[in-house]
């Protein structure tokens, strides 16, 4: 039988969050993912640095831990962007977000590969490109104590399946996987995770209906939280569990992780 996860637990956190960062250290939660995503950081850089870092102050206060942050998504922050000058620009820009939360003490930046819609057509090649994106900014994130997690991504999106997230990750080793199941629309979880392995570095934990993310509660949709949860411990995985529920209640979470080990062991 599967011992007890001994992981930490967290959940995502933004700074428009009803659930303060007090609520979430009552419940019994010891992380959070800093989620970036969401505000204006190309026009409000320094404002926001210094929101933020506020954040971050009052997480070390309370004693959780910021494990990871999320970096920007959508087409300004997209590094499959097939234009070379402005794919530059945005790999500059992400290289900025990494500085910031390596200065936090932040060892884990979650990064989505693409945005979408894409068309089948252009998928070789924005799969390339994103390859070769990843790797540059990689690189540079060697000058840094943080790692980028790629993370596997539903729908028309780059990395929808393991195939593809390790083409994405094969010629560098510095990248890791961010394991999100709510995303995954093509295979199961553990097939996911046992094809993956050891490149998991940090995961996204939500159920869904297999038709599209959701983000529920883990134990309201079809993933099979058993074969998951065996998974990572055969894979070693050593991060947090980390929950990314919508309008997550951090004693709902809290509550949720206890009856999955229960489930589980």
């Amino acid at each position: 039988m599967r011992q007890l996860a001994e992981w930490k637990v967290g959940t995502s956190y933004r700074f428009s969050d009803s659930s303060g960062l007090e609520q979430i250290k009552r419940a019994g939660l010891n992380c959070i993912e800093l989620v970036l995503h969401g505000q204006d950081w190309l026009n409000n850089f320094e404002a926001l640095a210094k929101q933020f870092t506020d954040i971050v102050h009052e997480a070390a206060r309370l004693d959780i831990e910021v494990w990871s942050v999320h970096l920007p998504f959508a087409d300004p922050w997209d590094v499959s962007c097939l234009d070379a000058e402005l794919r530059k620009m945005i790999i500059d820009n992400q290289y900025r977000m990494l500085q910031l939360a390596e200065s936090w003490g932040v060892g884990i930046a979650v990064l989505h590969p693409s945005f979408e819609p894409i068309p089948e057509e252009d998928r070789p090649e924005r799969m390339a490109v994103c390859q070769e994106a990843l790797h540059t900014l990689a690189q540079l994130a060697k000058n840094l104590n943080i790692r980028v997690a790629v993370e596997c991504l539903p729908r028309t999106c780059l990395g929808n399946t393991s195939d593809e997230i390790l083409q994405l990750i094969e010629s560098t080793s510095e990248l890791l996987v961010c394991c999100d199941v709510n995303h995954l629309l093509h295979e199961s979880a553990e097939k996911f995770i046992n094809k993956v392995g050891s490149r998991i570095g940090t995961v996204h934990m939500s159920d869904y209906d297999g038709i599209d993310e959701r983000h529920w509660l883990p134990g309201k949709g079809i993933v099979e939280w058993d074969k998951v949860l065996n998974a990572l411990t055969k894979q070693g995985y050593q991060g947090p569990f980390m929950f990314e529920v919508r309008n997550g209640v951090p004693e709902e979470l809290k509550s949720c992780w206890e009856g999955l080990n229960r489930q589980t062991v």
